[in-house]
C-alpha cells in the first residue's frame, strides 16, 4: 500500500506552503478571483489557499484524496467545506463552481487519467469559468512528463489564457512548474 504523504511528513517537507501561494495572491490582485465567487481547490492539501480566499469573501470548497490531509485541514480550518474525494470523480453537480484551482494534483495523475480529470473539471465549473493550474515538472525530485504540450493536449477543449514555466516556493524549496490559466467554453 502506498503511504499517505501527509501522514509520513513528505508533503510538509517537500511541497507544503504555509502561506497563500503567489499564484493565488496574483489571481486575487488581478481580479480573476473575487469575493462572491465559488471556488474549488482540487488537491487542497492542508487548505491554506482556500482558507485565505474564504477570509476575503469567496465561497470555497476543497477536495483531496489523502484522508490525513483532510483531517489536518479540518483541524486548522473548521469553517471550510473539505471533502476526501478523487478529482476524477468529484461529488458536485455540473456547473457548481466559478473557478477551480490545482496547485499540485495534476502532475501526480497517470497520463491515462489526465483526460478524465480535465473532463471532470469541465463538468463542475460553469461555462466561462476558469482553472488555475500549477503542474510541477518534478515529483519529489524526479522529472516527470509534464510540459506545455501535455497541458495543451489534455485541455484541448479549454481556452488557454496563459501558459508559462515558473519557479514557485514551498516552505522548504523552490519548485519548477508549468503555470496555466484555462477557461471553459460553453456546453456542447
Amino acid at each position: 500500500m502506498k503511504s499517505d504523504p501527509y501522514a509520513d511528513g513528505t508533503a510538509q517537507g517537500y511541497w507544503h506552503l504555509s502561506r497563500p501561494s503567489p499564484e493565488v495572491v496574483e489571481a486575487v490582485e488581478r481580479g480573476w478571483l473575487r469575493p462572491g465567487m465559488r471556488v474549488l481547490d482540487l488537491g487542497c492539501g492542508l487548505a491554506t489557499d482556500i482558507a485565505y480566499l474564504a477570509s476575503i469573501g469567496l465561497t470555497v470548497a476543497g477536495v483531496d484524496l489523502s484522508p490525513e490531509a483532510i483531517r489536518q485541514a479540518r483541524e486548522r480550518h473548521r469553517e471550510l467545506e473539505l471533502l476526501e474525494a478523487d478529482v476524477r470523480r468529484l461529488p458536485f453537480e455540473p456547473d457548481s463552481f466559478d473557478y477551480l484551482m490545482d496547485r499540485g494534483c495534476f502532475h501526480y495523475l497517470n497520463p491515462t487519467d489526465r483526460p478524465v480529470y480535465a473532463a471532470e473539471a469541465w463538468r463542475v465549473v460553469r461555462p466561462g469559468g476558469e482553472l488555475l493550474l500549477r503542474a510541477c515538472l518534478n515529483v519529489q525530485g524526479v522529472r516527470n512528463d509534464i510540459n506545455s504540450a501535455t497541458i495543451a493536449e489534455t485541455f484541448a477543449s479549454w481556452q488557454l489564457l496563459q501558459l508559462e514555466t515558473r519557479q514557485l516556493p514551498t516552505d522548504t524549496r523552490t519548485l519548477d512548474a508549468i503555470y496555466a490559466r484555462l477557461r471553459r467554453g460553453p456546453r456542447d
